[in-house]
C-alpha cells in the first residue's frame, strides 16, 4: 500500500535508491486508489521541478471509505498510521539520504506532516513541505504535534483560500466530531481556509503562507488535476506554486 507508485525514473526501488530528489506526493480525503494515482501523476507531469534525477512518489494511503465523506472523522487514525509507515519506508529503503520533500492536499496533508514529525524523530532532514487546501487546524504549525517538524524543514509553504466551502462548512463539523470520539483539542478552522495562525512568534519563521484572493473562487477541488490530466487556471496556478516551493524560490503571489 505504501509508499504507492513511483512515478519517475524507472518505477523500481532500486531507481528509487539513485535518485538525489525524492518527493513524496500525497492525495487528499475521499480519493481513490486509481483517482489518487490519475491526480498525482497529473500533477507530477505539470512541476518541471520533478527533473531527471528526481523520483516522484504517488503516496496512495486509505483516505476513502464505501460511505464516502460520512467516513471522515475516522480517517484521522488511518492519516497516522499511513504517515507511521511512510516514515519508516523512507528510513528503510532511502540509504542515499537524498533530498526528501512533501507535497500534499486536503486531509493528505496530515499525512504530510505526520511524516515530517517522524522524520524529525529519526533525523532524517526534510527540505521543502507543500501544504495545499490543508485539513488540519489552522495552529498546527505553532503548536505541538507540527510545530518541531515545521521547524526541521527547510520551509514549508502553505497554499489557502477564503472560498474553499469544503473547509468553510464540512471541516468545522466533521472535525468537531473527530475531535471528540479522540479526546483531542481543535480550533474547528482549518489551516487551507484560513492560513497559518497561532500566538506571536509561534508560528516558524520558515512557513510561507500564500493566500489566493477570494473573489477568484478557488474551492477545495481547485488544486490537483482530474484524471484527464487537463488541468484548470486553477489548478495550473497550484501546479507553479508546487514548483516554486521545490525549486527553492519564493511563491509570493498565487497565480
Amino acid at each position: 500500500m505504501l509508499p504507492g507508485q513511483l512515478i519517475a525514473p524507472g518505477g523500481t526501488i532500486d531507481g528509487l535508491q539513485l535518485c538525489s530528489q525524492v518527493v513524496l506526493l500525497v492525495h487528499g480525503f475521499n480519493v481513490n486508489l486509481a483517482n489518487g494515482t490519475a491526480e498525482l501523476r497529473a500533477l507530477s507531469a505539470n512541476v518541471p521541478a520533478l527533473g531527471a534525477t528526481t523520483a516522484a512518489v504517488a503516496v496512495l494511503w486509505p483516505g476513502d471509505s464505501i460511505v464516502g465523506p460520512l467516513s471522515y472523522p475516522f480517517e484521522t487514525n488511518n492519516a497516522d498510521d499511513s504517515a507511521t509507515a511512510l516514515a519508516t519506508y523512507v528510513d528503510d529503503n532511502l540509504p542515499q539520504k537524498p533530498r526528501l520533500s512533501l507535497v500534499g492536499h486536503s486531509l493528505g496533508c496530515r499525512v504530510v506532516m505526520e511524516t515530517a514529525r517522524q522524520l524529525w524523530i529519526k533525523g532524517i532532514p526534510v527540505d521543502q513541505i507543500c501544504l495545499m487546501a490543508a485539513a488540519i487546524d489552522n495552529d498546527s504549525l505553532a503548536q505541538t504535534p507540527y510545530r518541531p517538524a515545521a521547524q526541521f524543514a527547510a520551509r514549508v509553504g502553505v497554499l489557502y483560500s477564503p472560498a474553499d466551502q469544503v473547509l468553510e462548512f464540512a471541516y468545522p463539523a466533521g472535525n468537531l466530531l473527530s475531535a471528540f470520539l479522540h479526546w483531542t483539542a481543535t480550533t474547528d478552522a482549518a489551516l487551507g481556509y484560513t492560513g497559518p495562525r497561532g500566538a506571536t512568534g509561534s508560528v516558524p519563521k520558515d512557513v510561507v503562507a500564500v493566500a489566493i484572493a477570494k473573489n477568484l473562487g478557488v474551492d477545495h477541488g481547485d488544486y490537483l488535476p482530474a484524471g484527464t490530466g487537463l488541468l484548470n487556471p486553477h489548478q495550473q496556478a497550484a501546479a507553479r506554486f508546487v514548483n516554486s516551493m521545490l525549486s527553492g524560490a519564493v511563491p509570493l503571489l498565487y497565480g
